[in-house]
């Protein structure tokens, strides 16, 4: 295991960031570990608009890095501890931001796992930006069906946005970044050059934040366009900016 695994597998086994809801909550908000790190303007306005609709935050790592480095007794334990806490706090929703936790909570939980466009939609949220233009990056656990772009495209105009069709993934993945970063370097260096000249639009903060560390241009969260923030990928303190929500009230 190469010493960067190692280190994703030690901070996420035992998720030293976790930060859950003091007083019980039917709906409970999931941003997972990348939105918090690359997107802390964003965070802050949409744990606010949570707070105002009586929706609890939780901070914590949803396992799948894990499980993709093949930590089997871990992810059943991180899995089995989730549980118990969600019981506890009477949760009867989990809301994600994330595609990927959204994927593998669905997966992995006894609950309902929604998308947080789907609670926006439920509460007849409207934009607060002008509608973005540029190219769009479909995230892996989206690209077969689209479903959460489609879901985004109720909320958000997308008729100005273009479809980034040639670049796989960004290189995150599991099974790619097994490889070492010369296959990541590869996929960003093809994204930069379809998005050249133009703002790439992400809806998975990890992709965000590989496009930013990778010098892709402008990168932008559609999340953030939706709410109303101004905000580009803070990769540069992505690990204070989720080390902070240890301690949020």
């Amino acid at each position: 295991m190469k010493a960067r695994q190692l280190i994703t597998l030690l901070e996420k086994s035992h998720y030293p960031f976790r930060n859950y809801p003091k007083e019980s909550c039917t709906t409970l908000l999931f941003p997972g570990c990348s939105f918090p790190s690359q997107f802390p303007k964003t965070m802050d306005a949409l744990a606010e608009l949570c707070r105002e609709h009586g929706v609890g935050v939780a901070y914590d790592c949803c396992g799948k890095p894990v499980a993709e480095l093949k930590g089997e007794r871990d992810t059943v334990r991180i899995a089995q501890k989730m549980t118990e806490r969600l019981k506890r706090l009477g949760v009867g929703e989990v809301v994600c931001l994330c595609p990927n936790c959204l994927e593998y909570l669905g997966e992995t939980l006894d609950f309902p796992v929604i998308s947080i466009y789907a609670l926006l939609s439920r509460w007849d949220y409207t934009c607060q930006s002008p509608p973005p233009s540029g190219v769009v990056f479909r995230p892996c656990p989206d690209r077969e069906t689209g479903r959460l772009l489609e879901e985004i495209s109720k909320l958000v105009p997308l008729a100005d946005l273009q479809t980034m069709e040639r670049v796989p993934c960004c290189g995150l993945r599991g099974d790619i970044a097994a490889h070492g970063p010369a296959a990541a370097d590869k996929l960003c260096a093809q994204a930069k050059e379809e998005g050249e000249g133009k703002t790439i639009y992400t809806y998975c903060a990890s992709c965000s934040g590989q496009f930013r560390r990778h010098g892709c241009g402008q990168v932008r969260h559609l999340l953030s366009s939706l709410l109303g923030v101004e905000e580009e990928p803070d990769a540069a303190h992505a690990l204070v900016n989720r080390a902070r929500r240890k301690f949020e009230k």
